[in-house]
């Protein structure tokens, strides 16, 4: 598997959600269908999602290929590992070929911005566990701070590299903000 590609893939799906403002449509739809921030945002990335993995793989048939939760398993799912005793580890996006990634979407609170780290660091640790499962060979982790309180010039300071450098050389687990 080349995972060049695999992250090249992310890195579009990364910018392409910046550069369409995916995060404020996802706020816009929640305020206009009432439904939930996890809804609609499964919905919204998991369309792109499909379309640039039409484009980047090809070869490769989707419905075999792709999760998304709420959408149903795709023909190749595996129940995942029991995890804790839980019903297993379930990303909100999974891709199982040509390499196993999840990816896990979540927001900090509207309006709470004393606490955007807080949801941040539930976020990464829950994202953490995909790969600890042996579900998942990569997780990446697309977090939407809407706190009002930015939270990037935290991410600069030295324990939070450190812990993402964690994050990403032993966990597998990559973290995107979008502010």
């Amino acid at each position: 598997m080349n995972n060049i590609k695999i992250f090249e893939f992310i890195e579009q799906l990364v910018e392409h959600i910046k550069s369409k403002n995916t995060f404020d449509a996802i706020l816009q739809d929640v305020k206009q269908t009432k439904k939930t921030w996890d809804q609609v945002a499964r919905k919204r990335v998991g369309s792109v999602v499909k379309d640039m993995f039409r484009k980047l793989f090809p070869e490769i048939e989707i419905k075999e290929a792709l999760y998304i939760e709420g959408e149903g398993p795709p023909v190749l799912w595996k129940k995942p590992y029991d995890l804790f005793g839980s019903g297993g580890v379930y990303p909100d996006i999974g891709i199982l070929r040509p390499e196993r990634i999840a990816i896990e979407l979540d927001h900090s609170e509207i309006g709470r911005p004393e606490i955007p780290g807080s949801r941040l660091k539930v976020a990464l640790a829950k994202a953490s566990f995909n790969y600890l499962s042996g579900d998942w060979n990569y997780c990446f982790v697309l977090f939407h701070n809407i706190s009002g309180k930015p939270i990037k010039p935290y991410l600069n300071r030295e324990t939070e590299q450190k812990i993402l450098r964690f994050y990403e050389e032993r966990l597998h687990t990559k973290l995107y903000i979008f502010e």
